[in-house]
This record gives C-alpha cells, sequence and structure tokens, in this order.
C-alpha cells in the first residue's frame, strides 16, 4: 500500500483563515480602542477589558491560522496526524477500532473519525472532518471507509 495523505478541503481551510482573520482584525479594533483610552490618560478597569478583549483572539489566532495545516496520513504501517495538539503515530496493530463520531459544535453538526488504541485510550482525527454546510467534506465517508479498510488489511481484526 502506498501512502495517503488528507488534508482539509479549499472550503475549509477559507472558513478557518477567514475566521482567524476576522479574529486578529477584531483584537487590533479593541487594542487601538484601547490605546485610546490610554492616550487619553484614562487609566481605569475599562483600559484593562479592553485590552484583555483584544488579547484573547490574538492568542487564538495562532493555533486558528495553523490548523489548516494540518493532515492525516495513513500508510503500510499505520497512520500519522498533525494538528493542532501536535503529532501522533499509531501502528495499525495498535487499534482496536476506527469510527465516525457525530456530536454538536458551535454551528451545528460536526462528525469526526475516532480513534480507539488497544490499551482502551481514544482520540480524534484533526482531518477528515465534515460539518454543516459551511465546512462539509462531501468525501468524508469514502474517505472513513478507505481508513478502515487499509486498517483490517494492514493489522485490524481479520487482517491478511
Amino acid at each position: 500500500m502506498g501512502e495517503t495523505v488528507f488534508r482539509y478541503t479549499r472550503r475549509q481551510r477559507l472558513v478557518m483563515w477567514a475566521f482567524a482573520l476576522g479574529m486578529a482584525g477584531w483584537a487590533g479594533a479593541v487594542c487601538v480602542r484601547a490605546a485610546r483610552y490610554l492616550a487619553d490618560g484614562q487609566t481605569g478597569s475599562a483600559v484593562g477589558l479592553w485590552l484583555m478583549f483584544g488579547l484573547i483572539p490574538t492568542v487564538l489566532f495562532v493555533p486558528l491560522a495553523g490548523m489548516p495545516t494540518g493532515w492525516t496520513r495513513i500508510d503500510a504501517e499505520g497512520l500519522r496526524t498533525r494538528g493542532m495538539t501536535g503529532r501522533r503515530r499509531v501502528g495499525w496493530r495498535d487499534i482496536e477500532s476506527i469510527h465516525a463520531l457525530a456530536g454538536r459544535g458551535r454551528n451545528g453538526s460536526i462528525t469526526q473519525i475516532g480513534v480507539t488504541r488497544t490499551d482502551g485510550r481514544s482520540f480524534l482525527l484533526p482531518i477528515p472532518f465534515t460539518s454543516g454546510t459551511i465546512a462539509e467534506d462531501p468525501d468524508f465517508y469514502e474517505k472513513l471507509e478507505l481508513m478502515q479498510r487499509e486498517w483490517k488489511k494492514c493489522g485490524g481484526p481479520g487482517a491478511e
């Protein structure tokens, strides 16, 4: 088996970049407002509040901007991922199940692929996922079936 790499769809990347840039714009506007308060000699609690509302989106911008660069790879040894929470590598023989997990997000439903290891620990793959109409991946279930098929072929239950 060759290597297969799953990445965010073009639409998913655009949505995440737009959200991240919107947060950065909000942060800039709020920090400018706080700077005006400071320039006018106002040092009350409102200035700290404005700075806090400006800095929180700035801190969140960095992971959101990096999120669209994540990936999931499958090959003969197992699967590897890179997402916002770091990298992960799991061999096919260490996987107990690969399944779809449906949940609710801020903007409606989201379906991700969950992996349960033989030691009982589980995690969600950063990609692929599908969410509503904005971040929909039309090939999500085909990608899930491909992963399950390779897992069964290379080391899952009933491995050949």
